[in-house]
């Protein structure tokens, strides 16, 4: 599978969250794809810096979104999801523990899908 439809739930999920345009908030899924491919050996990290600093800032972009979503008056299953998903976040080392958090947290905010601009 390819990085970018890889990335795709991250844009879905941070869209979702602030209820934003394309690349606001750092939303673009171009952020997560280059985390992928810096994972996978990609020789760009001169320009992009380490896998650790952008695994880093988009940690901190999920979890902003996490926040942004408990300030919605979640559910009480949902509230509880998104403190598992945040939980887990603050654990996450790969890319792929990241891909699975995203798919799950895309779930959990199935309700926002049509409130994207």
């Amino acid at each position: 599978m390819s990085s970018y439809i890889e990335s795709m739930d991250y844009e879905i999920f941070i869209r979702r969250a602030f209820n934003c345009g394309y690349d606001k908030h750092n939303s673009k899924n171009a952020n997560f794809k280059n985390l992928i491919d810096t994972e996978r050996g990609s020789t760009h990290t001169r320009i992009l810096g380490s896998f650790e600093k952008q695994l880093a800032q988009i940690k901190n972009n999920i979890e902003k979104a996490i926040l942004r979503f408990l300030k919605r008056s979640p559910t009480s299953e949902e509230k509880s999801q998104l403190d598992y998903l945040q939980t887990h976040l603050n654990q996450a080392q790969s890319t792929e523990e990241l891909k699975h958090l995203l798919k799950f947290g895309v779930e959990v905010t199935a309700r926002y899908k049509d409130l994207i601009k």
